[in-house]
């Protein structure tokens, strides 16, 4: 059988963990099989959610740096070429399947954009998985909606997102993260632009640099070359939206990672873009049950939550969380958050740290 997966990618703070916490918590409660997989090898900790295959158990930055004098990105780098040239990783993967059937399976990338702009191991290793496992594999480039705020710093995610689509050469969905916190910056147009990133030369008048404090420069030097700087970089924004906008290419997925509604619908198109038979051929009633569930589980929508009911057999690593997510619900109100689906709602836990758990509540 066909391998099915997702591979995260984005420049480092962007929420590629948080995402495929969310991602694997959506997949549990809608009881399909998934598997994540942690190719940083200067990932530190266990993050959100138990790695099922961990690259570091192979080599790490710390060792690479150690053994081969090497520094962060050169280690990093290294470590890749390493496991590049050997089959560690396609024997690990092999360990995954049973019965012949693998689980979905989520690989969470570095943030480095030179592994995929300027090197091409990263390209060859899913090459290899692909060839392997018949695997069907989707990529998901992430972007902090923090950069919308900036829209020279926006321009340059999408010119980003347009390098991560031709270099990887695999069905690709540009995702726009965090969007809960859009509200937080001054955005020089409306969400649903920077959602559509079309007629980008719209934005082209806001790129420039705040003026600082002026300085005691005799003849407004200062000024004068602040406005020279400003010309350029407009002109040089500008021919950068020309070509994002030539390609056409470029569009994002917004994702609140807290929403269950904004969660399944990545997760629908994610099945589409690798033709997962769950988002192909399943039927609207089972994504949108799986969605209730979603809700329900984390406190969402308030409905009965009956652990021993068929719509709720879960495994036993599901129900545990599920029995600590409903005791932290019956906790007095002070002393918890909680995030519903509802917009502007207030922030709740990141996760935990035991056990691999990842929770809505704090």
């Amino acid at each position: 059988m066909s391998l099915f997966g997702c591979v995260v990618v984005g420049p480092p703070g962007a929420g590629k963990s948080t995402m495929c916490a969310g991602l694997c918590r959506y997949h549990a409660l809608s009881k399909r099989p998934v598997a994540l997989v942690n190719l940083d090898p200067a990932c530190e900790g266990e993050g959100l959610t138990t790695f099922a295959i961990d690259v570091r158990d192979f080599c790490s930055v710390d060792r690479a740096m150690a053994e081969q004098g090497l520094g962060a990105n050169g280690a990093l780098l290294f470590c890749m070429k390493e496991l590049e040239q050997s089959t560690w990783l396609r024997d690990e993967v092999e360990k995954l399947a049973v019965d012949e059937c693998f689980p979905y399976v989520i690989f969470d990338l570095p943030g480095q954009t030179e592994l995929f702009s300027h090197d091409g191991s990263l390209r060859r290793i899913l090459d290899d998985l692909k060839r392997t496992f018949d695997a069907r594999l989707v990529a998901a480039h992430l972007v902090d909606v923090a950069h919308c705020g900036v829209p020279s710093h926006y321009v340059a995610a999408c010119l980003l997102s347009l390098t991560a689509m031709l270099r990887l050469e695999l069905p690709h969905i540009n995702v726009l993260s965090k969007v809960d916190l859009a509200d937080r910056y001054e955005l020089a147009m409306n969400l649903e632009f920077f959602k559509d990133a079309r007629e980008l030369h719209r934005i082209v008048p806001f790129c420039g640099v705040r003026p600082r404090a002026p300085e005691p420069v005799a003849g407004g030097a200062a000024a004068g070359d602040a406005a020279r700087y400003n010309e350029r970089l407009q002109k040089l924004t500008g021919r950068i939206c020309e070509l994002v906008d030539d390609f056409g290419l470029v569009c994002y997925q917004p994702l609140d990672v807290s929403d269950g509604d904004s969660v399944a619908r990545l997760v629908r198109m994610l099945d589409k873009a690798n033709g997962h038979p769950a988002g192909v051929h399943a039927p609207a009633a089972l994504v949108e049950d799986a969605t209730d569930l979603f809700l329900l589980h984390k406190g969402g929508r308030p409905m009965p939550w009956d652990p021993e009911s068929d719509d709720a057999k879960l495994d036993d690593r599901v129900r545990a969380f599920a029995d600590a997510d409903e005791a932290a619900r019956a906790a007095p109100p002070r002393d918890r958050t909680y995030r519903t689906h509802a917009p502007r709602a207030p922030a709740g836990s990141g996760g935990g740290e035991e056990d691999g758990a990842f929770s809505w509540y704090s």
